[in-house]
């Protein structure tokens, strides 16, 4: 086998075409909402490197303005991505129920939010997709 370098950027790049094509198509919702995700962690890394916030950063500000309270960024990811559909995508304890209720559609409707927003910031809207 031969190994290849790959760029992070160009990984969440097609992650994230890969999941708006499924989306578009109105093909597995669940595929969309992990596919989103993974883009969407690693576009947040790299807006972070480049000193710019990230669609979390300026969620966390959001609850600042409404409440008065900022949340910590740990806290907040956890909870974006719970609303997102992504924890229940990729985690599964011995404790956790074999079966989930999840609204998909509006789901990857978040999670497509999160990493195309993220992509905008860090590539401009005209390379968008």
């Amino acid at each position: 086998m031969t190994e290849t370098r790959y760029n992070k950027r160009d990984i969440a790049k097609l992650q994230l075409m890969t999941a708006v094509a499924l989306f578009l198509k109105g093909m597995d919702r669940s595929s969309v909402i992990t596919l989103a995700g993974a883009a969407g962690n690693i576009l947040d890394r790299l807006l972070r490197n480049e000193g710019k916030d990230p669609f979390l950063d300026y969620a966390c500000d959001v609850q600042h303005y409404l409440t008065g309270f900022r949340p910590k960024r740990g806290t907040y990811l956890h909870h974006i991505t719970t609303v997102c559909g992504i924890n229940a995508h990729k985690h599964m304890s011995e404790e956790d129920p074999e079966t989930v209720e999840l609204d998909l559609e509006k789901m990857a409707i978040n999670a497509l939010t999160r990493a195309v927003t993220d992509y905008i910031k860090l590539e401009g809207q005209k390379n968008l997709l």
